[in-house]
């Protein structure tokens, strides 16, 4: 190449751009079937339309400090010290990785509140407050533009045709979702969250709350989530089956015969511990049309970590976002299909950074996700599926014209 020069050299390196370029498929629409919004923008007080380095150095200047009044608990006590959880979710940079449309929850339980809950209340009353709260940050994002609330099949169809050809400004569309039925004062309230635009909920959550027996406990549900799902029943609310105790998980399936997904669930043959889906369980959910949505965290991909061994856990990833290709293969190797597989991912739910695959730093990188999955083998088709298709389908089936 000696006497070429640099243009020659700027032209190969142009058209190997233009090669590779042309090679990689353009970003497509994911649905993330499982985030914590409210919680994030109330309990940690992130402003969710800021960029992430924003959120970042902000939290950065306060993670040690200390309160100035004398008689303050840190002072007698020392600081309460919080778990690093780097944000790592904020709506720019959901545009960015066009994570066009979320399914997000409102959040709180009845449980005595200690130092490792963060959603935990001790009366329903209070959980209900602590719904509404949430759903009226969710109401202040759509008065602004942020977000376009999806509560019917026309409503789904047009936030995905908006991501078809987005803009920076485009509005994440929004799915509300309920984590634990508590903040459902009884029967007589469902209909209040359906119209608020309610369309999906988890009886349980962790510990044994108001409906029954979630993560971490070993029991079934309560009297009163019979009659709940007996008003349930009578809307398009689907049934989240995330964190159910084993009892309680097969006694909503005996009673309830609507519609049932798992938001944000792994697979127990390659991780130990209650908090994850059996086979029996993955096929009794599928074979009703369910989907069920991955999740990114450390504590539900790498088989050290025991839910329920408290002495497996440990602060920092060691797994990649390819072992989370791993549960997918694993469920589409018990169905036969790719149907029944999405994202739900609850990144920055309770954790961080810290706890995220190690090659994942913002959850623009979801569209890494989906380039693993092709090489993997997965077919075009199928990421479509599984980034936003199978959850498209399994709403349109839930809800009613």
């Amino acid at each position: 190449m000696r006497g070429l020069g640099q243009p020659f050299v700027f032209i190969c390196v142009y058209l190997w751009f233009q090669r590779f370029s042309a090679s990689m498929p353009d970003p497509i629409l994911i649905i993330d079937g499982h985030l914590d919004m409210a919680f994030n923008a109330l309990y940690k007080r992130r402003d969710l339309r800021q960029p992430i380095h924003i959120l970042r150095e902000r939290e950065d200047a306060v993670r040690t400090g200390v309160s100035q009044h004398p008689d303050s608990l840190e002072r007698r006590e020392g600081p309460w010290v919080e778990k690093p959880a780097t944000v790592t979710v904020s709506l720019p940079e959901m545009r960015k990785g066009r994570v066009g449309i979320m399914l997000t929850t409102i959040m709180a339980r009845v449980q005595a509140p200690d130092g490792n809950t963060h959603n935990s209340v001790r009366t329903q009353a209070v959980a209900h407050a602590r719904g509404r709260s949430h759903l009226h940050y969710y109401q202040a994002l759509e008065r602004e533009g942020e977000i376009f609330w999806i509560k019917s099949k026309s409503d789904l169809d047009r936030s995905v045709s908006a991501w078809e050809d987005p803009s920076d400004d485009t509005p994440v569309g929004l799915i509300l979702t309920m984590e634990s039925a508590d903040p459902i004062l009884g029967p007589d309230n469902v209909a209040f969250w359906h119209e608020q635009g309610l369309r999906s909920v988890s009886l349980t959550h962790f510990g044994a709350n108001t409906y029954g027996h979630g993560t971490g406990t070993v029991g079934g549900l309560y009297p009163p989530a019979y009659p709940l799902m007996d008003a349930l029943a009578e809307t398009d609310i689907a049934i989240d089956l995330s964190h159910a105790a084993d009892l309680a998980f097969w006694q909503i399936l005996d009673y309830w015969k609507g519609p049932v997904h798992a938001s944000h669930c792994n697979c127990r043959a390659l991780v130990r511990g209650q908090r994850h889906l059996s086979d029996d369980m993955i096929k009794a959910i599928t074979s009703r049309g369910g989907v069920i949505g991955t999740v990114f965290a450390e504590q539900m991909l790498s088989p050290t970590w025991d839910w329920d061994d408290p002495k497996t856990h440990y602060a920092n990833s060691t797994r990649s976002m390819r072992a989370a290709v791993e549960h997918i293969d694993h469920i589409c190797q018990l169905t036969g299909n790719t149907d029944h597989v999405a994202f739900g991912t609850d990144l920055d739910g309770g954790f961080g950074r810290e706890l995220s695959p190690i090659d994942y730093n913002t959850i623009n990188d979801l569209q890494i996700f989906l380039d693993q999955l092709r090489e993997a083998g997965y077919s075009e088709d199928d990421v479509a599926k599984i980034a936003h298709g199978n959850l498209v389908r399994f709403f349109h089936g839930t809800w009613h014209v």
